[in-house]
This record gives structure tokens, C-alpha cells and sequence, in this order.
């Protein structure tokens, strides 16, 4: 009884891990700290500034990414930097890049790129602007490989935004409230 017993908990505590993992992703963010995914507001016409490409979750060791990114016209983009010399393509027409040394993505995001933009707004003329990491067009496949069995993992595009709205609605105070009643 016993042995059951202990089966069984080791059992709902490996399911509470798995259960606990969240999804791999790439995303792009507007600061070095790559805690922005939001830009608020333009910059400036003519501003040249840097986005930072970064592939978290993907709890191995990472040995290539595969990608695009979609653009909006508040931004040019102008050039990658700071990648791997095994690159193929650029982020706005499909990016293919291979480590000479595995990247450790267990707990860490990987650094993936840095991307020189110039920006074309200035203050919020456009709401919701989207910089959308999407599917590299000419494999149609987002994601990584890992090391050492060069497996390909899916990943998450994530979507950025220039000049974020947060969406509004008149209401009473009573009607908040009924939000949150039993």
C-alpha cells in the first residue's frame, strides 16, 4: 500500500511540473532589460534606435533559430548585428542562425540578435502599431534546435506594440463589482 501510495504522489508531482512549464517564444523588445514589448511613444522622425531579439523558455541547449519579423511602417528597419556568423537571410525576409557553441536556454533567455531600426513617428499618430515575430517565409516554420540531437522545437511568435491603447469602457462602480461576485 505503501509503494502505491508513493507512486502515485511521485506521479501528480512530475504531472504539476510538466504542467507548470510554459511555452517557448521569440520576441522583440524595445529595451536592453528585454522587459518592454511596448513602445509609448514614437521616438521621433529620423531617430535611429536598437530591438533586441530574444528566444526564451526553451529549456535546452539551443544550437540554432529560425524566424521572421514583420515590421510596421513607424519603423525601417536598417540592420541585424550582433549574430552568429552562420546566418542566412535577414528578420524581415526570413532568419536562419546556427551557434558554433550551444546556447544554454535552460531558465535564460538566449540572446538572438539586436536589430538597428530608424524610427518614422513621432509621438502616437498610430494606435497598436504591431512588431510581429512570424513563421520564416521560405520554411514556414518559428522555433529552434537543440543540442545534441538537432531536434527543431516550435516556438511562439510574440507581437510588440507601438503606442499601446488600453481598451476602455464607461461603467459603474456596481457593475465592477458584480465582476467579481460569486
Amino acid at each position: 500500500m505503501r509503494f502505491a501510495t508513493m507512486v502515485v504522489v511521485v506521479l501528480m508531482a512530475s504531472v504539476v511540473v510538466v504542467s507548470a512549464q510554459t511555452s517557448p517564444f521569440i520576441a522583440v523588445y524595445f529595451d536592453q532589460s528585454f522587459q518592454v514589448e511596448a513602445q509609448d511613444p514614437c521616438p521621433g522622425i529620423g531617430v535611429l534606435d536598437t530591438l533586441y531579439v530574444e528566444l526564451v523558455n526553451a529549456d535546452v541547449f539551443v544550437t540554432g533559430v529560425e524566424f521572421a519579423v514583420n515590421y510596421p511602417p513607424e519603423l525601417t528597419w536598417i540592420a541585424d548585428f550582433d549574430k552568429q556568423e552562420a546566418t542566412v537571410g535577414t528578420t524581415p525576409v526570413g532568419f536562419s542562425m546556427g551557434w558554433a557553441v550551444p546556447q544554454n536556454g535552460f531558465g535564460v533567455a538566449i540572446d538572438v540578435c539586436k536589430v538597428l531600426v530608424m524610427w518614422n513617428c513621432d509621438g502616437c499618430t498610430v494606435a497598436n502599431s504591431p512588431v510581429s515575430v512570424v513563421a520564416n517565409p521560405f520554411t514556414g516554420f518559428i522555433g529552434y534546435t537543440d543540442f545534441p540531437n538537432f531536434d527543431l522545437f516550435p516556438a511562439v511568435g510574440l507581437t510588440s506594440l507601438i503606442c499601446p491603447t488600453v481598451p476602455t469602457q464607461d461603467s459603474t462602480w456596481g457593475k465592477v463589482k458584480a465582476l467579481y461576485s460569486d
